[in-house]
């Protein structure tokens, strides 16, 4: 099928001007606006699909032409199109849930290729069925009136033996008292609830849900090098591993040197897998909360875009954005390995390597900074390891444990910046125990 066909369908034609003019709408659109990185590389995708130019569309073409690889890059270590191209759908998905006008054309990038499609949009019709309020609310609304009427409703002239309208009296004080007692617990919960952990919660995240464009989750990722497919292809040859790919160990025998021609610094590839499972924590507070968000390896985020953008950052010493943001604050990290109080040098939080070989600790530093003379406010969760990290985001993704960090602060902490150091207990590689050892508010 080739791209003339593909716009044909059953209930129309959408012609190639109608594609641009809707194209140009997204392109313009808040999502699109402030990415030139996505609205570029749309631009292409729409562009040659419409040209059917289909091996302009290959993963390794694209990270070549927009995103300046070599031609024979490769692909499953630099996964830049992948990353990008999913970036893409997540914004054309957050225009199309967000326009206001019904868009006539879709504009769609399916998972499994780098190929538009685009289709005729229906208009979802609205239900003339009237619902009435739910029975809960109707209880819960019992006024002075609603008493009244049920006194009058029930005052009708009925001729009944005293012992009956006895009996009936009875049961209307009961039937009072019942009530009575439902609006008392009703209160109570209502009370209760307003004062509970997920009033701090929401709290907690307010700046980041008021603020209406999407949040940037920035990632960090681990220093990593790897054999070049030269050397492994090499290897495979010289040793018979015919089955083997690309990716095998190399049995380096001790002693043994290498060439830096043999090796290539893999960006962007390896994140921890606390810090993965710290990013899904956040992933998923953010969408229960209704915020669209986009994630980005640091080297990908501008500081203009943080300016613009509430942002989370994940990961310490593995991900720049975190150490240049926070080294003027009190708590920062350093050495590699510890968590300083600029204030008081000698205080500081140092994980022993020798004593604790099993990594059964580690420290976080968790910084909320919401006043920044106009900028957008920032959580960085950064732990001097991957549990750290991962404990840091338990913390402030949790309802029900977010207290343990807003015991520590004043009232109106939630219109403040803070800093608080966190000590974690590692438990068969897991977090299992957090503690607040340090915490400043300003």
């Amino acid at each position: 099928m080739n791209a003339q066909d593909e716009i044909h369908l059953f209930d129309g034609e959408i012609g190639k001007e109608d594609i641009s003019l809707e194209l140009s709408k997204v392109l313009s659109s808040r999502p699109f606006r402030n990415s030139n990185q996505c609205s570029t590389l749309l631009r292409y995708i729409v562009d040659h699909t419409l040209s059917g130019e289909e091996n302009l569309l290959r993963e390794r073409v694209i990270g070549a032409e927009l995103f300046g690889r070599p031609p024979d890059y490769e692909t499953s270590e630099d996964p830049v199109v992948r990353l990008r191209v999913s970036e893409v759908r997540k914004r054309l998905a957050q225009y199309y849930l967000t326009a206001q006008d019904q868009q006539r054309i879709q504009i769609e990038i399916p998972s499994g290729g780098y190929r538009a499609t685009f289709h005729l949009r229906t208009e979802p019709k609205l239900s003339d069925e009237k619902h009435d309020p739910e029975p809960l609310i109707e209880a819960l609304t019992i006024g002075a009136s609603t008493v009244h009427s049920l006194h009058q409703t029930e005052a009708r002239p009925i001729s009944l033996p005293p012992a009956t309208s006895v009996f009936f009296r009875s049961r209307r004080l009961i039937s009072l008292a019942v009530t009575l007692l439902v609006l008392a617990i009703v209160g109570t919960f209502v009370a209760v609830h307003a004062n509970s952990p997920e009033k701090a919660f929401r709290a907690f995240w307010a700046p980041w849900k008021n603020n209406r464009k999407p949040v940037i989750i920035s990632i960090g990722s681990n220093a990593v090098y790897r054999f070049k497919f030269e050397y492994l292809n090499r290897y495979a040859e010289q040793h018979d591993l015919k089955n083997a790919g690309q990716d095998f160990y190399v049995p380096l025998q001790k002693g043994e040197t290498l060439s830096a021609d043999d090796l290539f610094p893999a960006y962007n590839s390896f994140v921890a897998l606390g810090d993965v499972a710290a990013v899904s924590r956040v992933v998923s507070t953010l969408t229960r909360e209704g915020m669209s968000y986009q994630e980005r390896f640091p080297d990908d985020v501008s500081y203009a875009e943080l300016r613009e953008n509430p942002s989370v950052l994940v990961g310490g010493f593995n991900n720049p954005l975190t150490l240049e943001l926070t080294k003027q604050l009190e708590f920062v990290m350093r050495g590699g390995d510890e968590i300083i109080d600029t204030q008081d040098p000698n205080r500081k939080w140092l994980i022993d390597k020798v004593k604790d070989a099993a990594g059964t600790t580690d420290y976080a530093i968790i910084t909320r900074i919401v006043r920044r003379d106009g900028d957008a406010p920032f959580i960085a969760i950064a732990g001097t390891g991957s549990g750290g990290t991962l404990a840091a985001a338990e913390l402030i993704c949790s309802p029900t444990n977010i207290h343990l960090i807003t015991d520590k602060l004043p009232k109106d902490w939630s219109g403040k910046n803070f800093q608080a150091v966190v000590k974690i207990t590692i438990t068969d590689f897991k977090p299992s125990t957090s503690g607040i050892v340090a915490f400043k508010s300003w």
